[in-house]
């Protein structure tokens, strides 16, 4: 069983759009475990759709990475995905080509998408994100899409869960942790993720101090030199 982790925070119709994108797989044997970290609105939200394949549990701790390891400690698949409240799923055989990456090898599955520019409901503008990475890549930048990653839950198990530490970059710090144990990258054709970019995460330039002051964590904690503060839209428009 395939275990999707979805942190929500006061976003239910998002929410529910990434819930129906999981619904629309192919691969049937999942759960996703939403962990409300607001209003409880997600809670409800995901009751909503009367799956049983859909537990909501409020958060055990604070902030978006203790969202993800409460829903972790919840979680009770062989397989780990990573999925945000306002990402979803382009692609219905995401799942059967994750877990049938994960039977002939161990490592971490990722697949790239685009960036979906949103303004009230509406779609502006998709951006192409889909980059091979390496051990070495991750060295220098993140190129890959958090809600396009997936792994065998025995990485944690031997790895420990998501470092809250890390803030903004727990999933780059989660990616340097998985390689630097020497687990391959996996990397799965296609485009297969949507990432929103809308009014409600769109506030980099707002938080540049705070997020240089975790990306210094990150590249103290991983002796990372020469890193430069950037987010996806860089990183797509400089390729």
């Amino acid at each position: 069983m395939v275990s999707v982790l979805i942190p929500t925070y006061n976003r239910p119709q998002l929410l529910l759009r990434a819930l129906r994108s999981l619904q629309l797989q192919l691969y049937s044997d999942w759960e996703a475990v939403v962990v409300d970290d607001g209003d409880g609105s997600g809670i409800l939200a995901a009751h909503g759709l009367r799956d049983p394949r859909i537990l909501a549990v409020r958060n055990a701790g604070r902030g978006q990475v203790e969202a993800r390891n409460t829903g972790l400690a919840q979680a009770s698949g062989q397989i780990i995905a990573l999925l945000d409240d306002d990402d979803w799923w382009l692609d219905p055989t995401h799942l059967h080509r994750v877990v049938r990456a994960l039977k002939a090898q161990a490592g971490l599955v990722y697949r790239g998408g685009y960036l979906v520019l949103e303004r009230d409901g509406l779609e502006l503008e998709r951006i192409p994100f889909d980059f091979s990475a390496s051990p070495q890549s991750l060295q220098r930048d993140n190129h890959l899409l958090a809600s396009g990653t997936a792994y065998p839950r025995f990485l944690h198990d031997a790895l420990g869960p998501f470092d809250p530490e890390m803030a903004d970059y727990w999933d780059w710090d989660w990616y340097l942790r998985v390689t630097g144990a020497g687990y391959p990258l996996i990397q799965l054709p296609g485009r297969g993720v949507a990432v929103s970019m809308h009014g409600g995460n769109m506030s980099y330039a707002a938080r540049l101090e705070e997020r240089q002051k975790n990306l210094d964590k990150l590249s103290s904690k991983h002796g990372l030199s020469g890193i430069t503060l950037k987010d996806h839209r860089v990183i797509a428009g400089a390729a």
